[in-house]
């Protein structure tokens, strides 16, 4: 199993418009915290 990717160690301060926002899990994002897709093998 492959090593979990960790963002950051520390909490995300952010203000947001509001939208639709996910959270990525994978650690993978180019938008962390946020998914951008890019766990996706097409």
């Amino acid at each position: 199993m492959e090593k979990p990717k960790v963002a950051q160690k520390a909490p995300y301060v952010l203000e947001l418009e509001p939208g639709t926002y996910y959270w990525c899990s994978y650690g993978k994002s180019n938008n962390q915290p946020f998914c951008d897709g890019s766990h996706v093998k097409l």
